[in-house]
């Protein structure tokens, strides 16, 4: 009997879960930048974006999304706000003059309400 009651609920649980839609949610994931990351340009363009696989969240009049974009030496090349549409978010440059390679950090926050971060890198060649 204690073989059929165990077998039973086995067999009810693995029906149960695959019926049941699965309504979990994945952190955002990077999908594309503008410069590609591991690129090699010759200019730096007037804004940097990265975008991702979902929309990003914003929350009223605060900033909760950051990418910023940095040279070699660790200056800041962007103007420090981060603008959001839907899954993408970007900087202005105010410094387009650095050369070398350049890295590109974010911290966003996903539909699920999860912070993301990571980075990427490119290279500007004169």
């Amino acid at each position: 009997m204690r073989k059929f009651t165990l077998s039973s609920v086995a067999v009810l649980s693995l029906a149960y879960f695959s019926l049941v839609p699965n309504h979990s949610f994945a952190h955002s994931e990077f999908v594309s930048s503008n410069p590609k990351a591991n690129s090699v340009v010759t200019t730096i363009p007037k804004s940097v974006w990265v975008k991702f696989d979902g929309n990003l969240i914003t929350i009223a009049d605060k900033q909760t999304n950051f990418l910023t974009v940095k040279n070699s030496k660790g200056k800041e090349l962007s103007d420090g706000k981060a603008y959001v549409g839907g899954a993408r978010v970007s900087v202005n440059i105010k410094d387009r003059s650095a050369t070398g390679k350049i890295k590109v950090s974010w911290r966003v926050v996903s539909e699920d309400g999860h912070p993301v971060s990571s980075f990427l890198t490119f290279t500007v060649k004169r």
